[in-house]
């Protein structure tokens, strides 16, 4: 089978649908199907080039940290030949586009387009939903998705409120790579003291998640400052500065208010920032004896939390979107309100109290991250919508003949 994949950025850009791509994209080549992905340039400029089996084809337009409305609208021929070639070079058995239902009608007309003109099917993957008028008008498309995957039962129930047809919509869970996200063997700590030797003797939070108010960073930095008075010794990371999908520009700003709030706490010399590129962030959780994520928003899914019970750590979160959906609180972590920078924590302080309590619910998690939430059942989940989406358009395209 033959795959066209779209997405508006890819590793190295970091964030939650790039992670799973890079999950995903090579483990549908490993069941034999020839992937193409058409994404974003990075600062080397547009290129081709094939990564773990992946064609991947980096083209400007396709980048939204250097488009806004008004340029997309102006580059609109551009857009349609770009999508159009694209599809037509892979010629492919199927059409699969994440985070398209929003953004861009141009990028979204430009697909249907191209769907209609080769007679293929077109799936969907919803890691998001928004509500605003753009939001809104790209939800008068919905009908123009063969299949929708959505990445929670959450994701799923927005996008019906929104008038997509709950027919057409699949929840798939995210999978994780199990052998790259694992409990630390002997002498990764040891590595992990070598690579940032600012964690050493400290006993480490990490926020993995890019830095801004959405995903709760100040309520993690009003948290630890709490926690530091009675771990004197623990240190809170934060990562995702840069290298991000920043649609809009909003993220500088973020990272400015924050880095202050620390100032204003004096914890300049306890917290720890740094950008950490998709090949160093499981290290990172190996180093830490816990990790929160404190979404101030709600939050679609959270692939940080698989990544992190598969390493063998607890989760504190936020009862936000999907993320209790998989963080059962005593159980493999603790879900605290919304905004609760108190609740967070206490539940931190209580796992620092007892060791031997948080790496039972790190074990816990692990052991359910390798029943429900691996990459080949996410793999395999995928390819059954495929096939659906493919039938289902093959019996339209003969009742229409």
């Amino acid at each position: 089978m033959k795959v066209a994949m779209l997405h508006w950025a890819f590793p190295p850009i970091i964030g939650g649908v790039e992670s799973h791509l890079a999950m995903l994209c090579p483990e549908l080549t490993r069941y034999g199907c020839q992937v193409s992905l058409l994404t974003g340039s990075t600062q080397e400029g547009e290129m081709e080039y094939t990564w773990q089996g992946l064609r991947v084809r980096r083209r400007k337009l396709m980048d939204l940290n250097s488009l806004d409305a008004q340029k997309i609208m102006d580059s609109g021929d551009e857009i349609r030949r770009l999508i159009g070639d694209f599809v037509q070079q892979v010629h492919p058995d199927i059409i699969h586009a994440h985070n398209m239902h929003y953004f861009s009608p141009v990028h979204l007309d430009a697909l249907v387009e191209a769907k209609k003109r080769c007679g293929i099917p077109l799936v969907l993957t919803a890691h998001n939903v928004w509500s605003d008028s753009l939001w809104e008008e790209m939800c008068r498309r919905a009908a123009e998705w063969d299949a929708v995957i959505a990445v929670s039962h959450y994701i799923k129930k927005e996008l019906v409120k929104a008038g997509f047809p709950e027919e057409r919509i699949t929840v798939i869970h995210h999978g994780i790579d199990l052998e790259r996200f694992k409990p630390p063997a002997e002498g990764d700590l040891q590595t992990a003291w070598q690579s940032y030797p600012e964690l050493k003797g400290r006993r480490v939070i990490f926020h993995p998640a890019r830095m801004s108010f959405d995903k709760g960073c100040h309520i993690s930095i009003k948290a630890f400052k709490l926690i530091k008075e009675q771990y004197p010794d623990t240190m809170l990371v934060l990562a995702g500065t840069e290298k991000t999908v920043d649609w809009g520009s909003h993220q500088p700003g973020h990272v400015s208010r924050i880095k202050r709030l620390i100032m204003e706490l004096g914890l300049e010399r306890d917290v720890f920032i740094r950008f950490f590129s998709w090949e160093e962030i499981p290290l990172m959780y190996q180093a830490a004896e816990i990790c929160i994520y404190p979404s101030c928003f709600e939050e679609p899914f959270g692939l940080a939390m698989l990544e992190s019970l598969a390493t063998g750590r607890p989760m504190v979160v936020s009862r936000a979107g999907g993320m209790p959906e998989v963080i059962q609180d005593g159980i493999n972590g603790f879900v605290v309100p919304m905004h609760d920078h108190e609740a967070l924590a206490r539940k931190c302080c209580h796992l620092l109290a007892d060791p031997q309590k948080a790496r039972q619910m790190g074990e816990t998690g692990r052991q359910m991250v390798e029943r429900n939430f691996t990459r080949e059942v996410m793999t395999a989940r995928t390819l059954q919508v495929y096939g659906k989406a493919l039938a289902c358009y093959l019996r339209k395209q003969k009742q229409i003949a």
